[in-house]
């Protein structure tokens, strides 16, 4: 990705905090440092900070700015567009520490932005890139200025302020390989009014965004399974035709069904159902579906946005501004045709009844047959009526499923703020405002089976007129038949599918007020002082199609979810400063902060902080600080309902998993038949797995520490260092245990009892029906590292049209020491920094955590040409301990970008780059280390080389 470094360095260089004894001094454009309510007079951030400056975004030339955030070292990857199925409704995030989206805090102009889902973090793609004028990554918490959220620290955008003029941007973008085509219009119009008392600007931006298809990839085209320690072609147990599965005991007494494969078979799991209904041996994977082709690499979006903002100044002491931000953005997701366990809604989570299958005209000949044959497995009462547990079904007839999310969202803002003189030239800034925030998505799914539908069509009968018709022929029923390949008419078809509508809304009322000044003088300076309230309400409810209400979807059925909580707050902030021009001691101060919040959830809970400077000398600054900080649960932690999904993951009984005696022992305990043992095989890529709120969880608490240096040579002008030791440790975290992590706690205790044992529900034949988890306070989160930054700038002779050459270098790395999750209290903790399998990764909800980003930049500036190349490195990832897969190591990456700009003149200015200039293409690592798409969507450029160039014209 480019970034032009020119607007202003990355590494602030040091000019120590100085006394505002003047009225200029704090005037409304004082500068608010992010991580600070503050009033100062340098760019000195009191917590380890990274700018990403406003040349930065438009030199990028990227659809959405989350691709711009997240090349930054400090930041883990979070949900992108890159992410299909996983990302759900295409909320695009910040992930500081990888710590979680949830406890990075997204900030626009230090304000709370509007959030996009029931867990209240914020859509980036609704910010307006058009306007922002830098973005200021704060780490190392901010919980006691900012409030909860902000465990791992803040993202703040900074709006364009008092901007005059017209500038109308055009990008176009596209793959190499001719998709993913994207195009993006921006215009900004302002300037001021009333004798120049006022000021105001309204930016409008319209972004179309073409998808990627995974079949369009070769690494990612076909599913790749891990069978005998290696990767082959493979892919989902629900196929065509429904698959059946058996244990080895119940394939030895099935009855008419020649079980000879046609070809090589590494596991007979079950039988299939052919052309015309026949019966035939499954075997995994040869049998297996590929449902790649169809599935998205990046999402198509498109998106509208209309941002106005304006200030008034009232007098010479008092301001009035209003923002207004308002998106409309659809984006959606497709997967492979419906993939589904048929299911009879009453009859079990993972049975479906076939009423009268002996006779049933639906059904094709063979199929009745077949259950006729083997009524001692499917019907044991000899009721009529056949029970099939744990099949699978890949309903191809129907087309891909696709899912559309509408979302719009507005946000406004009110307020007035000021300065005035108290006591001798001590000036004070005041602020408050009022805060609304409406979004609402309205979410369709469409071509998925309805469940009740399934079972009432499979209830068909001839009536008098020799016509196959449905039992029950109530919402237009048309008979159905899931067993054999085409088995479902595009009759069937409609009626199985109705389209499936969900809407959720999200409403926040916020209302703040604050005061920051020079409270009085000491001989190192004056002591600054900051404090305020805040009140906020936060109100969300889901209200799923009534078909889901009515429980036609069986275990995934969605149900209805509301909530709202409020929290009243109370904060402040101080800063001391003890020496200054003292011998070794420039500059020295103290500072601190604390809040208290009143949660109506939760109750009331304290955050503060404490830091100290010190700059020895001119040139060199030391900082560290003390953060306590909490994150109280959001509303979906509290009362989303428990549902039902699909998750890929390997089950530890299979045989390519390798399990020791101890381990096989404990798969029999929990359903497994033993004679199907060592050589148990999983019939599909994952399992289901149950998810839920909890009204009864408290909030996380987290401790973070932080000691860096900022520092230059005075001997080489233009060369700036920074360097941060983190260490973020979260208690009580609300964790959402992943199949993966539940599979491996269980099987590293061994113990039957246990939590997580006791959370792995088995159907007979021993493959994984269920793995039930609900949030919890149970988990510890930790985050050690290292970030280093320097920049340095210098001139050339050698320059166009006369002028010198400026060379910016500018690197950034952030090593992880460690990125660890304790799953349970007694339990060791598992660290995932640089480390994948068993947990760390694994496709959807586990992003692979780099324990080392790095980022390296070169740039040449002369007169109306601006060049720059950056590399970007991702270092490998190692298979944790004690695992087994087919692949062990993912290779270090490195991508290569590069851009340029030429301004034709002082109004029209060119832009080009390439992202990706060597096509590199990420590491293979399967579906159960990396998911669908066989490597990490979210780690790495799965796209591979991308073009982009445009124009902007300013007036």
């Amino acid at each position: 990705m480019a970034f032009a470094l020119w607007g202003s360095p990355l590494l602030v260089a040091p000019a120590f905090a100085q006394s505002a004894e003047s009225k200029d001094a704090v005037s409304l454009d004082a500068v608010m440092v992010t991580g600070s309510r503050l009033i100062r007079t340098d760019l000195d951030a009191p917590s380890p900070t990274t700018m990403v400056t406003r040349e930065d975004i438009q030199a990028s030339g990227s659809a959405t700015i989350e691709t711009v955030l997240n090349e930054f070292p400090q930041l883990a990857a979070g949900n992108t567009s890159s992410v299909n199925n996983g990302g759900g409704s295409g909320v695009l995030t910040a992930n500081l520490r990888g710590l979680g989206a949830n406890r990075t805090l997204t900030l626009v102009n230090g304000r709370r932005f509007m959030p996009a889902n029931s867990d209240g973090v914020v859509d980036l793609a609704t910010i307006p890139d058009a306007l922002i004028e830098n973005v200021e990554i704060v780490t190392g918490g901010a919980s006691a200025v900012y409030g909860s959220d902000a465990i791992a620290g803040a993202v703040n955008f900074i709006m364009r302020r008092n901007f005059s003029g017209i500038e109308a941007a055009y990008t176009h973008g596209q793959t190499s390989e001719g998709d993913g085509a994207f195009d993006k219009y921006d215009i900004t119009l302002g300037g001021n009014f009333a004798d120049d008392r006022g000021n105001a600007v309204v930016s409008i931006s319209r972004t179309d965004r073409d998808p990627v298809l995974q079949g369009a990839r070769d690494f990612s085209k076909v599913p790749l399974d891990t069978v005998d320690g290696k990767l082959v072609p493979g892919g989902s147990g629900s196929i065509p035709g429904t698959r059946i599965g058996l244990s080895g005991s119940q394939l030895g007494s099935l009855v008419g069904v020649n079980l000879t494969p046609a070809g090589d078979c590494s596991a007979m799991t079950g039988i299939r159902f052919g052309e015309n209904g026949t019966p035939l041996p499954y075997c995994n994977p040869q049998d297996a579906y590929n449902y790649a082709d169809l599935n998205y690499l990046q999402r198509p979006l498109e998106r509208t946005q209309v941002t106005a903002l304006a200030n008034y100044k009232i007098n010479d002491a008092v301001e009035a501004y209003a923002e207004l931000y308002y998106s409309d953005s659809a984006n959606r997701y497709q997967q492979a045709p419906d993939s589904f366990t048929p299911v009879t809604p009453g009859a079990g989570s993972s049975t479906l009844l076939v009423p009268n299958f002996a006779n049933n005209p639906v059904l094709l000949p063979a199929v009745r047959q077949f259950f006729a044959d083997n009524a001692h497995i499917f019907d044991p009462d000899g009721d009529g009526t056949a029970s099939i547990i744990g099949a699978g079904r890949r309903a191809d007839e129907l087309g891909p499923r696709y899912y559309t999310y509408d979302r719009t969202s507005r946000n406004l803002v009110g307020g007035l703020r000021g300065d005035f003189e108290m006591g001798g030239d001590h000036w004070w800034r005041w602020d408050a405002f009022v805060q609304e925030q409406h979004t609402r998505t309205d979410t369709t799914q469409n071509n998925m089976i309805n469940q009740a539908r399934l079972a009432q069509a499979l209830n068909a009968t001839v009536d008098g007129a020799g016509n196959l018709v449905c039992v029950n022929q109530a919402s237009g029923c048309v008979p159905a038949s899931i067993f054999g390949l085409g088995s479902i008419s595009a009759g069937s078809a409609a009626f199985l599918t109705p389209q499936r509508a969900h809407t959720e809304t999200f409403d926040r009322t916020v209302v703040g007020a604050s005061l920051s000044g020079s409270l009085f003088d000491l001989p190192a300076g004056s002591v600054a002082m900051a404090f305020g309230a805040e009140y906020r309400k936060d109100e969300y409810a889901f209200q799923p199609s009534p078909m889901d209400v009515a429980g036609e979807y069986g275990a995934v059925s969605q149900t209805p979810m509301s909530g709202d909580y409020s929290v009243r707050e109370l904060f402040t902030e101080f800063r001391v400063p003890l020496l200054s021009g003292a011998r070794f001691a420039q500059s020295l101060a103290i500072e601190g902060a604390a809040r208290y919040s009143d949660y109506s959830t939760i109750g009331g809970v304290n955050t503060w902080k404490i830091g100290l400077e010190w700059a020895p000398t001119d040139w060199m600054r030391f900082r560290s600080a003390y953060n306590v900080a909490i994150r109280a649960p959001s509303l979906n932690e509290l009362y989303s309902p428990q549902s039902r999904g699909f998750t890929a993951g390997v089950d530890p009984c299979t045989a390519s998993a390798n399990p020791s005696a101890a381990q096989q022992q404990l798969c029999i305990q929990q359903g497994v038949p033993a004679a199907d043992l060592p050589n148990f095989s999983q019939g599909s890529v994952g399992f289901e797995r149950t998810t839920g709120g909890n009204p009864n969880l408290s909030e996380e608490k987290s401790n973070t520490f932080t000691v860096g240096a900022v520092f230059n040579i005075p001997q080489v002008q233009g060369l700036n260092f920074a360097v941060d030791y983190f260490q973020v440790e979260v208690e009580d975290a609300i964790t959402s245990l992943s199949a993966n992590q539940m599979l491996a706690d269980c099987f590293s205790q061994l113990d039957p009892n246990s939590t997580t044992c006791r959370a792995i529900i088995r159907l007979p034949n021993g493959q994984i029906d269920d793995v039930r988890s609900t949030l919890q306070n149970v988990g510890k989160l930790k985050a050690r590292g290292l970030d280093f930054q320097t920049d340095y700038r210098f001139s050339v002779p050698w320059g166009i049209g006369g002028n010198d050459g400026n060379v910016s270098l500018t690197l950034l790395t952030s090593w992880l020491f460690e990125r660890s999750m304790q799953v349970l209290s007694n339990q060791p903790e598992l660290d995932c920094a640089g480390y994948m399998g068993g947990g760390c990764g694994g496709g959807t909800g586990a992003i692979m955590i780099p324990d080392f980003k790095l980022n390296l930049t070169a740039g040449y500036k002369s007169g109306p040409l601006s060049v720059r190349v950056q590399s970007r490195m991702i270092d490998s990832f190692n298979l944790r301990p004690g695992l087994t897969a087919a692949v062990n190591k993912a290779p270090r990456v490195w991508y290569f970008d590069s851009n340029a700009t030429f301004d034709f003149n002082e109004h029209v200015q060119f832009f080009a780059g390439i992202d990706n200039l060597f096509d590199k293409q990420p590491p293979i690592l399967g579906t159960g280390l990396a998911g669908d798409a066989n490597t990490d969507v979210g780690v790495y450029d799965v796209l591979g080389r991308r073009y982009n160039a445009g124009i902007r014209v300013k007036f």
